[in-house]
């Protein structure tokens, strides 16, 4: 049933909340930056300023500027080269053209950059769209040389001509879709596969400016439907057993689709890859069979911190975004470890949660978990004896596991976002002692299940939504809620929201009392809520302190009081009295857990801990 709010609003007007005097600035420390990689790499063959071949890496990083290295493949030196375009940070789509110029496009700037290997030169082309391309997806090349650039955020092309160097938008590929990732076909039309809600192939004539919707369209989660280049130099689209070949403005059908071209080796034949997960062991294989393996030093100023979690252990764990590296931090000898790969996924844990002394490691993409006993050696893999070891996907829709709880009935509970142009993010569980798993996929409609709390009196989880589908969508709801889920019945207790705009239940705790607190976001300002779970009603509400709530910014410290984050203060909530003191003044990213004095948090690449305790008021 849905929440009834008259009972609610007056206990809230009858129950007025005195804020504390701010207090100073609470003692900070720097602990350091866990983990320096990089991501969105693209290697490719070129030739040097004397003709002679080499090996051009581009790489991102999310605390600085993308960068090209020129690498000899005789001996693995280096030339590193730095973009200088503000918030050029990821090479998100790469080309090498005919002419031996390296183009990249570079998120979440919007710029097209170029690499000029036989000059040693990175300069910048220019804005490709302004507002419509921050994110380029494909890039490709036509017979006259023109660069086609398809983008996210509109699903826009638009071209590039090196002549002159001027862009040209060409508009849309669709009304509603974001993603567009175009190849130039052989009759020089430009073929757009337009993803992620409803993927198909749109078809763009640059001498008429006509565009087509060609071959099938097909809906995410129900079917596949991908668009290649043949080793024919022709276009192919590739959906289940059906498969096409496009002819200028048309999907023809084809019993048979040859190999996908591949980017050409050097040379000599010798061909190229990395060999580990932090892409810093290059090796070069010859044509013979022959291998070498160089260790590449180049300079990477640190990899964003993306979640922190209070490990059974006592230390500080952590993962870095884009690649996904786990990494600790031991306040008793103060270690700082990057303990490397956790998890098939590449992206970020989204959230972890302890059970029976062990650590679960919730990643995306895909909301895959794997699990990590910190007692034992370190060694990532997928048998049983790996450590941390992947348990596969939770379900086949989740994708951000943004919340992880565990405890009810021995299993590990998550909240998830749904993938890419889908909507109705799942609850699911994972049992260690059978393996199980089930998820519910329909429990949110068509909203995202996001936050969690266990609350033992009623013997439920609180569920908190997100308006939010899958990346690549819009919401179809208006209005988060909140849930009280009877985990052994498997049945909703009660449902409702408060009576204002909500776009997300960020945070959840549940209080010694039996009450739940909780953020929420939305609207002209976020505030605070406590709710009862015997009467079902919020009986209280908070402004928050300045700033935005961060995700799962909550937790209980060991003198009492609820600590909490938003985007610029950290503050003390006094459950017995509600006085809100904001303690600390300053620029925070990531919440982290309260470990003995001290609350941990991060700013981009680097971790934190700030001394609490002494300073808060009982």
């Amino acid at each position: 049933m849905k929440a009834a709010f008259t009972v609610c609003i007056l206990l809230v007007l009858s129950s007025p909340v005195r804020s504390a005097d701010v207090t100073p600035s609470i003692a900070v420390r720097e602990i350091g930056i866990p983990v320096r990689s990089v991501n969105w790499v693209h290697l490719h063959a070129g030739r040097n300023g004397e003709g002679a071949p080499c090996i051009l890496g581009v790489m991102g990083q999310s605390a600085a500027n993308l960068f090209v290295l020129q690498i000899d493949p005789t001996n693995g030196s280096l030339q590193q080269f730095v973009a200088k375009v503000p918030e050029a940070s990821y090479p998100t789509a790469t080309l090498m053209s005919r002419s031996g110029l390296l183009y990249i496009g570079a998120a979440y700037a919007g710029h097209l950059l170029c690499f000029d290997a036989a000059k040693g030169e990175l300069r910048d082309c220019g804005v490709i769209h302004a507002g419509a391309a921050t994110f380029p997806c494909r890039m490709d090349e036509d017979a006259d040389g023109r660069i086609w650039i398809g983008s996210y955020g509109t699903a826009d092309l638009t071209s590039y001509d090196p002549r002159n160097g001027q862009f040209e938008p060409r508009g849309r590929m669709d009304e509603t879709d974001m993603y567009n990732y175009p190849l130039v076909n052989t009759d020089g039309t430009v073929a757009n596969l337009v993803r992620v809600t409803k993927p198909h192939v749109v078809v763009f004539d640059p001498r008429t400016g006509n565009k087509q919707t060609v071959g099938p369209v097909t809906v995410k989660g129900e079917s596949s439907l991908e668009m290649l280049r043949g080793v024919d130099g022709k276009l192919y689209i590739v959906t289940g057993a059906q498969k096409f070949r496009i002819e200028g403005m048309a999907a023809v059908p084809v019993d048979a689709v040859p190999a996908a071209a591949t980017k050409p080796p050097l040379p000599d034949g010798s061909t190229f890859r990395f060999a580990d997960h932090a892409s810093r062991e290059l090796v070069v294989r010859t044509s013979a069979g022959k291998e070498q393996t160089f260790k590449l030093a180049y300079d990477a100023t640190g990899t964003d911190i993306f979640y922190l979690h209070g490990g059974p252990d006592g230390c500080v764990y952590g993962s870095s975004v884009l690649p996904l590296d786990l990494f600790r931090y031991d306040p008793a000898s103060s270690a700082l470890t990057d303990l490397g790969r956790c998890s098939e996924s590449n992206g970020e844990l989204y959230s972890m949660a302890n059970l029976e002394q062990k650590l679960y490691l919730a990643a995306y993409p895909a909301a895959r978990l794997s699990v990590y006993d910190p007692k034992l050696p370190y060694s990532f893999g997928s048998d049983a004896n790996s450590n941390p070891r992947d348990l596969g996907r939770m379900d086949d829709v989740s994708y951000r596991p943004r919340s992880s709880l565990a405890g009810p009935l021995g299993r590990v509970w998550v909240a998830s976002i749904p993938d890419y142009g889908r909507w109705g993010g799942p609850l699911s569980w994972y049992e260690p002692a059978t393996g199980a798993k089930k998820a519910y996929n329909s429990i949110a409609g068509d909203a995202s299940c996001y936050t969690l709390a266990h609350l033992p009196a009623c013997e439920c989880l609180a569920v908190g939504t997100s308006i939010s589908g899958g990346s690549g969508t819009q919401p179809r709801v208006s209005q988060a809620q909140l849930f009280l889920w009877d985990f052994r019945r498997e049945r909703k207790l009660w449902e409702g929201t408060l009576d204002r705009p909500v776009s997300a239940f960020n945070a959840l705790l549940a209080l010694p009392s039996g009450q739940l607190l909780g953020t929420v976001v939305g609207g002209d300002k976020p505030e605070l809520f406590v709710f009862d779970p015997a009467s079902r009603t919020f009986v209280r509400r908070m402004d928050t302190p300045p700033g935005t709530p961060l995700d799962l910014g909550l937790q209980i410290g060991p003198d009492g009081g609820v600590y909490g984050f938003t985007s610029q203060r950290i503050y003390r909530l006094d459950p017995q009295n509600w006085n809100l003191a904001e303690i600390s003044h300053g620029t925070y990213a990531v919440a982290g857990p309260i470990i003995g004095s001290e609350i941990y948090y991060s700013v981009g690449p680097r971790l934190y801990a700030a001394t609490i305790i002494s300073s808060a008021k009982p």
